[in-house]
């Protein structure tokens, strides 16, 4: 075989498998399987960095193309958490588990590393700012997708709902491909201030116009999830992305980008108002409104702040009994098994406890303080070095983008106080990580790669 072509057969095989890694994961669902959601997902990720991984160093022996690690801003805080994860799970107190991860969360101790790898990857693997921009752009249509297939199901319409009748889910509430209606808020919470900052580094109307189109239909699937926590996040973080904007973002585009609010508004005084366009008549019964949802955060009898409350107080306590390296990745329905029958007779509920809702709270019980650090560092240390090239940075194009992901980023961290990391949302949180290093390792680089 000519050398030239298996240069460009691995190469291709590269640019393929980055798209996947972010574009195609969110969309992954089996509908023939009892976990529709989490397992396909987390098996195709799994699949997608041993092709990618392997790529990648058969390119680096025949070639000189080897992907520089070096200079990473997060290579030592990703590493250490990788360590805390790896003690975390020899001293588990159920090293199965931690190994191959609860059956319902799938994040044990291989997970983890691809989250790892998945951020080290697109931090060194993307060529060009081309590349990364047809990323980027995957990303969004994915979002749009995932959106509107929410949207659909909302209306009663769900071409992929569960075979299996006790599966079926009893609310009217949209969870997308994503598998859960709190972990698509949070899919899209992540989304939305990039689709407005695409709408403003748009050249003609037509981008604008698709960027406008893809953030109305990615918020009206934020308000039809009916999840607060999204609300409060996805608002806080575009407060923060208006205060970015300000002197860079054209003033005739907010005008412009004013007219798509009023009709977000408009979309949220309907769901209100209006009974949802569901043909299943349990819907309508279950159909939520989004005051009530509101009001019935500070209920303590029915959950909201009171089940949240009382999830952190157990956790806090968990977390006293083993402070340093916790119980073990994915060992939290094993921790928790205690307070379950408390938590049934006090909301009225009968799942099982199986995380405390705060992914800080998580990771300490999962990986102790040692982790709970280890990822800290991680997060200070990328919103440090963010900051610090906004900052600096000179093109307005570059600049939008990094606001854009800046606003993204703090949402979805905020939103971790209230919610865990999942397997349908978490491989994109860490992909962004490694794609907003690129932007800088690619600044005045010549594109090498061409769609």
């Amino acid at each position: 075989m000519n050398k030239n072509y298996f240069q460009l057969v691995l190469d291709r095989l590269v640019v393929i498998s980055l798209f996947f890694l972010l574009a195609v994961i969110p969309l992954i669902i089996n509908p023939f399987a009892l976990d529709y959601w989490y397992k396909p997902k987390i098996d195709s990720l799994y699949g997608l960095i041993i092709i990618l991984s392997s790529a990648l160093l058969i390119r680096s022996a025949c070639s000189n193309k080897a992907p520089r690690i070096t200079g990473n801003p997060l290579l030592i805080p990703l590493v250490v958490f990788g360590a805390a994860s790896i003690l975390s799970t020899v001293f588990s107190i159920a090293p199965e588990i931690s190994i191959w991860g609860d059956s319902y969360r799938e994040e044990g101790i291989f997970t983890i590393i691809s989250y790892i790898a998945l951020t080290l990857i697109f931090s060194c693997a993307v060529e060009s700012e081309t590349q990364l921009d047809d990323l980027l752009r995957g990303l969004l249509i994915t979002a749009f997708a995932v959106s509107l297939y929410a949207l659909v199901q909302y209306a009663g319409y769900n071409p992929t709902q569960h075979f299996i009748p006790l599966m079926r889910p009893i609310e009217n509430r949209p969870g997308s491909t994503i598998g859960n209606p709190n972990f698509l808020g949070k899919f899209l919470v992540l989304m939305i201030p990039i689709f407005i900052v695409y709408y403003f580094r748009a050249h003609n109307s037509i981008g604008r116009l698709l960027s406008a189109t893809g953030c109305l239909i990615a918020c009206a699937a934020l308000i039809v999830t009916f999840t607060r926590a999204s609300w409060f996040s996805c608002f806080v973080s575009l407060l923060l992305l208006g205060m970015l904007l300000r002197g860079t973002a054209r003033r005739a585009a907010i005008k412009e980008f004013f007219a798509l609010g009023l009709l977000i508004l408009l979309f949220i005084v309907l769901v209100e108002f209006k009974l949802p366009i569901s043909t299943s008549q349990q819907a309508r019964r279950d159909a939520h409104k989004i005051t009530e949802k509101i009001i019935t955060t500070f209920d303590y009898k029915k959950g909201g702040i009171g089940g949240r409350l009382y999830l952190w107080e157990k956790a806090l306590l968990l977390i006293q009994r083993r402070p340093f390296l916790g119980y073990g990745l994915d060992t939290h329905a094993v921790a928790m098994e205690k307070f379950n029958l408390e938590y049934a007779k006090q909301f009225n509920y009968t799942g099982i406890l199986d995380r405390a809702h705060n992914n800080y709270l998580d990771i300490a019980i999962a990986q102790g303080l040692l982790g709970l650090t280890a990822y800290l560092f991680i997060i200070t240390t990328f919103l440090v070095w963010l900051v610090r090239t906004l900052k600096t940075e000179a093109d307005a194009s570059r600049r939008l983008l990094y606001c854009g992901i800046l606003a993204a980023v703090c949402g979805y961290l905020l939103n971790d106080f209230f919610i865990f990391s999942v397997v349908s949302v978490s491989p994109t949180f860490w992909s962004l990580l490694g794609l907003t290093i690129s932007i800088k390792r690619l600044n005045g680089l010549a594109p090498r790669y061409k769609a």
